[in-house]
């Protein structure tokens, strides 16, 4: 991994799915297994020599400063853009980018091998490269013939669709084709019209936290993650 490489962190949201805990903290302050999704996070991305983060903050952006200077000890960038689309926080975040970048969700643990993200999209001429993950079902999926038998039955399948788990592997000069966008979403459609847009795909360990569902399941398979 290019020690040079930068990390811009995304953690402005208010995670109001995840009250009364938001309440007090930023979503990406919310703690699994004693430690803040921020800081497992950063820890994994230390892993691969990374040194360099910027923090795009807004909800109780205070809060997440004191956590990087007093309990990671890292001296970060903090850009706090107010409530705003996530493509104004990396608008406003282009000042200190100063090469290649990664884009990491505040609130999504992933295994992802970085080095292997960077060899990817390197050996690829795409500007923009997003990691994706299986699909998996909430439910029991059944085939039914027109009859009404049950041809199959499959509990929770996996399926043959990818979603969008971040972990962006951006070149800068992508950065200036964000211009006139209001929407990140609308920004990736259209780098997908233009033929811009790789997807690396990882199979390993996916937590994302957005309820309290889901932070019970993260509760739960935190070890994963680890590696434990």
């Amino acid at each position: 991994m290019d020690a040079a490489l930068q990390v811009i962190l995304l953690c402005g949201g208010k995670g109001e799915r995840l009250r009364p805990l938001t309440e007090d903290l930023p979503k990406p302050l919310v703690a699994i297994h004693g430690k803040p999704l921020l800081g497992h996070i950063v820890e994994h991305s230390q892993r691969y020599s990374i040194k360099e983060f910027i923090a795009a903050v807004g909800y109780k952006a205070d809060k997440i400063k004191k956590y990087f200077e007093k309990d990671l000890g890292l001296k970060v960038e903090l850009v706090d853009s107010g409530d705003v689309d996530i493509i104004k926080r990396l608008a406003d975040c282009g000042p200190l980018i100063k090469g290649d970048f990664l884009v990491l969700y505040g609130d999504t643990l992933s295994d992802v091998n970085l080095d292997d993200l960077a060899a990817f999209h390197h050996s690829r001429p795409e500007k923009v490269t997003i990691t994706v993950w299986p699909m998996r079902s909430q439910f029991g999926l059944l085939e039914v013939a027109e009859d009404g038998k049950v041809v199959s039955f499959m509990e929770k399948p996996t399926l043959d669709k990818w979603i969008n788990i971040g972990y962006f592997y951006f070149e800068k000069e992508a950065l200036s084709w964000m211009r006139g966008f209001k929407h990140f979403e609308d920004f990736l459609s259209h780098l997908v019209a233009q033929g811009q847009l790789n997807a690396y795909r990882h199979k390993g360990v996916h937590i994302t936290v957005n309820t309290i569902k889901d932070l019970e399941e993260a509760e739960k398979n935190i070890g994963r993650f680890q590696g434990n």
